[in-house]
């Protein structure tokens, strides 16, 4: 029954339990990286950052791999006119970029030092690509979703 929702409905759920999970993730993460009192400090600009990594970011990396892809492609065919070798490895570049972007949201939004935004960031971001392993169909509405509603 849940899957006969349309379209858009699907995709509000889905953005609730992503943003849900993630603010658990960023939640733990602060309080194992900086201190309880910062994680419950910050607990409103936690779900804020939850919900920016998963709708803002996603479409942002999302633009710029279409750039990457394009500069990518067109360094790989200049390189296949000369020998036949050429590899787009340019687009290999989305997830650092993802990262980094989360890496600056948090460091403005949450904690106050770079060291600290650095390990939120990365348990946020290891543990975030646990749960796509264990529920794949998180990663699909990060990954398509966002683009079919528009």
């Amino acid at each position: 029954m849940l899957l006969q929702l349309p379209e858009a409905v699907m995709f509000l759920i889905w953005l609730i339990v992503a943003t849900i999970l993630v603010a658990l993730i960023m939640y733990l993460a602060v309080y194992l990286v900086d201190s309880k009192m910062r994680a419950s400090d910050r607990k409103w600009m936690i779900l804020l950052v939850a919900f920016i990594a998963v709708l803002i970011i996603p479409v942002i990396v999302g633009a710029l791999d279409q750039v990457l892809q394009a500069i990518g492609d067109l360094l790989a065919g200049i390189r296949d006119a000369i020998d036949g070798g050429g590899q787009n490895f340019l687009i290999r570049l989305s997830p650092i970029i993802a990262f980094l972007l989360l890496l600056v949201i948090v460091r403005w939004l949450i904690s106050d030092s770079w060291e600290k935004s650095l390990w939120i960031s990365l348990i946020t971001y290891f543990i975030l690509f646990l749960f796509y392993c264990i529920l794949p169909e998180l990663y699909n509405f990060i990954a398509s979703g966002i683009l079919n509603l528009f």
